[in-house]
């Protein structure tokens, strides 16, 4: 299940720094891993003691959160 969010701030103009969802603002303390699938960017962060799974999804400039 994938779940939109909007990225508010990049760090080195590709990986995520700050993103909102659902009317919550969430900072990224660090990016964990990261990979590329089937034009997509996929980022494992960790924001307020969380491990989130982010997706860029490239041909659609989508981002989302993705829950396993």
């Amino acid at each position: 299940m994938q779940e939109n969010v909007s990225m508010l701030e990049y760090r080195f103009e590709t990986f995520p720094a700050k993103f909102s969802w659902r009317g919550r603002v969430y900072q990224i303390d660090a990016v964990n891993e990261c990979r590329t699938r089937r034009l997509a960017y996929h980022y494992w962060v960790r924001c307020d003691g969380q491990l989130l799974h982010l997706i860029h999804l490239l041909n659609s400039n989508r981002w989302a959160l993705q829950f396993d």
